[in-house]
């Protein structure tokens, strides 16, 4: 059914245009010149009384060719727009959860988390976004709040998980036999998927202002390894998404001659887990580093000055999520 509903939105173009056109001749052959001139060209092969019984059939197959492209065009249309690669209401979460006939408290949960969620999204606080919409799925799992989650990991530049999560919406969506549901969260995988999964170069500009307390610049996914290291601008960053399982993200800065890199970091201000940070000189090589335990501790300063020209390297892991990383050229 979800093939059906992909092939339905493909079509609503095509299908509106070929509704016009058919409108065009019905409008047509609703004047006296256009039959007048037909009946000219076949007047010696047939009676103007088959030829008028010959019209008014042709006007009614026409007729009902016409509403039924209506009808197929305005259902892609709705399918289209019921489909969209986009968060998920709260009335599309409401209908699943009324689905699942999960435990009272934890629909209730599902659904003030996914609220608060949406409202941080608004918000352009995208950690805390995520952090709610993870509890909302913990409470109970729907292809709603995972369609939702792929999204803000694809706008935090996290594209890896954005395609598991999507991957995950699919899945959910199938097992609840919902076609609409599974159609949407084909759209947002192909979505998500498509979006690539190169590390993002930061292009805005540091606040004249940035500090450890202060405006910031959100910290953009980092690469998984030295070669794909994200290239960050000296600035004062915020984290957006922790790290799981170990993960390491790695980023790059281009140090100038004679210039120090200095880099501190303050974990966030509350519920912080161990976070890690190190330095890495040219070649990858380790240059010092911490792990940090507690809430807004502030490190001691690393540091590399550059002989010659160098790109050096940070790389960090563990509880970044709202963790201020204070990366500075002096």
């Amino acid at each position: 059914m979800s093939e059906l509903i992909k092939a339905a939105v493909s079509v609503k173009d095509p299908f509106t245009l070929f509704a016009f056109l058919a409108l065009v001749l019905l409008i047509a052959f609703r004047t006296k010149s256009v039959p007048e001139a037909l009946f000219k060209l076949v007047g010696e092969k047939t009676t103007r009384e088959r030829f008028s019984q010959l019209m008014r059939r042709a006007f009614m197959y026409m007729f009902l060719a016409f509403m039924a492209l209506c009808g197929i065009a305005v259902l892609g249309q709705v399918l289209g727009y019921m489909t969209t690669a986009k968060a998920a209401s709260i009335d599309e979460l409401k209908q699943e959860l009324a689905l699942r006939h999960a435990d009272d408290g934890a629909t209730r949960q599902a659904m003030e988390e996914y609220q608060r969620g949406l409202a941080q999204a608004e918000d352009q606080k995208l950690g805390d976004a995520i952090a709610s919409l993870q509890s909302s799925l913990k409470a109970v799992p729907t292809a709603a709040a995972q369609e939702t989650l792929a999204l803000l990991y694809q706008r935090a530049g996290d594209n890896r998980q954005a395609v598991q999560l999507a991957g995950q919406a699919v899945s959910t969506a199938r097992q609840a036999g919902d076609a609409v549901r599974t159609a949407k969260a084909e759209r947002v995988l192909s979505a998500v998927s498509g979006s690539g999964s190169a590390p993002v170069s930061v292009s805005k500009s540091c606040p004249s202002d940035a500090g450890l307390i202060g405006p910031k610049l959100d910290l953009p996914s980092g690469g998984d390894s030295f070669e794909s290291a994200t290239l960050l601008v000296p600035c004062v960053y915020k984290g957006v998404l922790d790290t799981q399982n170990g993960q390491w993200m790695f980023y790059k800065l281009s140090v100038p001659r004679g210039q120090t890199l200095q880099v501190v970091m303050r974990t966030r201000d509350a519920n912080s887990v161990a976070t890690d940070i190190r330095l890495h000189g040219p070649n990858g090589g380790a240059l010092g580093g911490y792990t940090v335990y507690g809430d807004s501790n502030v490190t001691k300063p690393l540091e590399y000055k550059a002989d010659d020209p160098a790109v050096v390297f940070v790389s960090i892991a563990g509880g970044v999520r709202a963790s201020a990383f204070d990366l500075s050229i002096r």
